[in-house]
């Protein structure tokens, strides 16, 4: 290795390494670390980018660069789960303009410390423009051949982002923070965002959501397909290897998941084939007779050494070099090509077993020539889920769904309603709730008939919808009583999800008085029999609420305490001039 001039070990000596984590976006189980490096501005610079600007500057880039991957792996190496876990290094691109660079001094670092390829992840950014985009696209793949894994980073934000994703072919894409800032209240940012993890899903990346803040940001990010996540949310970059945990508790919704007994998840363990995998760094020789001693498979999934799914290799993709008059010994050659089972490898989907249907089906169907997906768990394989078998999982829940919608609105009903809260209640998040309950309904039904009723139940469902829908969870809990729910992220949110609620009372307190005859209308109420038999004045038809907000520090622990805050609250709803009381909690 070349030797650093004395000022530049210098640096080497002065610096430190802060590492920030990378965690499954479902389970909060830690995938790696990306390496970030500290005390540059002690040694007199503004900011990293002109600390390595005077490195190049001075032709001493590459000797540097080697050896703080070596400080930086020896510090990876002090985090006690150090072999389960990846470690993200960023890459300057100027390195790539170097002609006479030797190689292997990566792999032999690596020998030293007892690690393996597939441990690093090479992080690209566009700070530094490529000059050479041929011999940038050799070393990308000299990278691949040799086992490394290669992650762009702040994808979106550049100018030669896509240019280089044409020509890295990374197996890591990771989404800028500017396009999940807030990303639950810009309808254009998710968009975006949704459209590069569709993106990335043809190319056959996986994806991070890079700078998450808050929780509200992180559940935009699960929602769009995203696989991994990284932030402040998680955790601050830290200098301390002991800070560094195996798992992050705050997206932690596993133990939701596994209580919904009819949920996605469900249906997905229950068809889950569970098709024995294949290591990468096996040989050959094992892959054929695992295909020998099974006549009937047609496909083995392929896993890295930390048990993360990397993709299937295909029978048919053997048969021309088995059947080849040299195949054999060109297998048994340690130096040919056909020797290296990732040569074979063919990337499908790699989906969460956490993830809706329908976004599993949304991500096997950008992949033209993929015959399934590969489920994983906290990032590691768990089972194989084929086209054919997706389509049954798909048919089942719908019928479940199909039997909890009321037929009268097409909304979701008790079932559904009940997941909602429970989920909302075990989550770290701020929600709102709402109740909702026709009033002077039965003598309107009983006077104008239970058609009309009908109507008014249909006319409050499709207003919910118009007024509500984008912003919140709407069901039906069965006759004239509906329900609302809504994430919230602050006071100014739920003050204006108020305003939606206000509007929603008062829309359709003007509508439904249509189904009224012009008399009644113009008097204001009907004269009908009360439930005792008497006859009474009833005022027009109109609907109160009930709004609960839910706070981090909440008292509300289930729905049926929930419900029971609805039965209490009602009346005082009814009394109120505007027909809504709200609770906080």
């Amino acid at each position: 290795m070349e030797a650093l001039p004395p000022l530049y070990q210098h640096y080497i000596d002065h610096l430190d390494v802060a590492f920030q984590p990378i965690v499954d976006i479902h389970s909060g189980a830690m995938f790696g670390v990306e390496a970030l490096l500290r005390g540059t501005d002690g040694l007199g610079f503004e900011t990293i980018f002109a600390f390595f600007d005077h490195l190049f500057d001075h032709n001493v880039l590459y000797a540097f660069d080697l050896a703080l991957r070596e400080k930086v792996i020896a510090k990876f190496c002090t985090i006690s789960f150090h072999h389960d876990i990846k470690l993200f290094y960023n890459l300057d691109n100027r390195l790539f303009e170097i002609h006479d660079a030797p190689r292997g001094n990566t792999s032999r670092i690596l020998k030293k410390y007892g690690l393996d390829h597939k441990s690093i992840v090479f992080e690209l950014s566009e700070h530094n423009e490529i000059q050479s985009l041929e011999r940038f696209t050799a070393l990308m793949s000299r990278y691949k051949d040799e086992g490394f894994s290669v992650a762009i980073d702040d994808f979106g934000i550049g100018q030669s982002g896509y240019k280089m994703l044409y020509h890295a072919t990374p197996h890591i894409l990771k989404i800028d923070r500017f396009f999940l800032s807030d990303v639950h209240t810009d309808q254009k940012k998710k968009i975006l965002a949704r459209n590069m993890v569709q993106l990335a899903t043809l190319m056959g990346c996986r994806v991070i959501a890079e700078g998450v803040e808050t929780y509200e940001e992180w559940l935009v990010s699960k929602e769009i397909g995203c696989h991994w996540v990284q932030g402040y949310f998680i955790q601050r970059p830290t200098c301390d290897c002991t800070q560094l945990s195996p798992r992050y508790t705050q997206v932690e919704v596993l133990p939701f998941v596994e209580k919904r007994l009819l949920g996605d998840q469900v249906i997905i363990r229950k068809r889950l084939e569970m098709v024995e995998p294949i290591c990468v760094n096996d040989s050959m020789e094992k892959l054929l007779a695992i295909f020998n001693t099974n006549p009937d498979l047609f496909l083995i999934p392929v896993i890295d050494a930390q048990g993360v799914p990397l993709g299937i290799i295909h029978e048919h993709r053997l048969k021309s070099i088995i059947y080849s008059p040299f195949g054999q010994s060109l297998i048994k050659n340690s130096s040919s090509n056909f020797s290296i089972l990732e040569n074979y490898v063919d990337v499908i989907p790699i989906v969460d077993v956490t993830m809706p249907l329908e976004t599993i089906v949304e991500l096997f169907s950008l992949h033209d020539d993929a015959i399934g997906v590969l489920v994983s768990e906290s990032s590691k394989y768990l089972g194989y889920l084929s086209a054919r078998v997706m389509i049954e999982a798909v048919h089942e829940r719908n019928l479940i769904r199909a039997r909890d919608q009321n037929p009268l609105s097409r909304l979701p009903g008790n079932f559904r309603i009940t997941e909602y809260i429970a989920h909302a209640c075990e989550v770290k998040c701020t929600s709102a709730f709402c109740y909702f309950d026709f009033d002077h309904f039965k003598p309107f039904n009983d006077y104008y008939g239970f058609r009309n009723g009908d109507r008014a139940i249909v006319l409050f469902a499709e207003l919910m919808g118009k007024i509500l829908l984008n912003n919140a969870f709407i069901g039906h809990i069965g006759g004239d009583d509906f329900f609302a729910g809504a994430l919230i992220d602050n006071e100014t949110m739920f003050d204006q999800f108020v305003l939606k609620i206000r509007e929603l009372i008062e829309t359709f307190g003007e509508e439904v008085q249509e189904f009224y005859h012009p008399d009644d209308r113009q008097r204001g109420y009907i004269i009908a029999d009360d439930r005792h038999g008497i006859r009474r004045e009833f005022k027009l038809l109109s609907v109160s609420a009930v709004l609960v907000y839910k706070t981090g520090k909440t008292s509300i622990h289930s729905a049926d305490h929930l419900q029971h805050i609805f039965a209490k609250e009602k009346k005082n709803a009814k009394r109120c001039s505007d027909h809504l009381c709200v609770i906080r909690d």
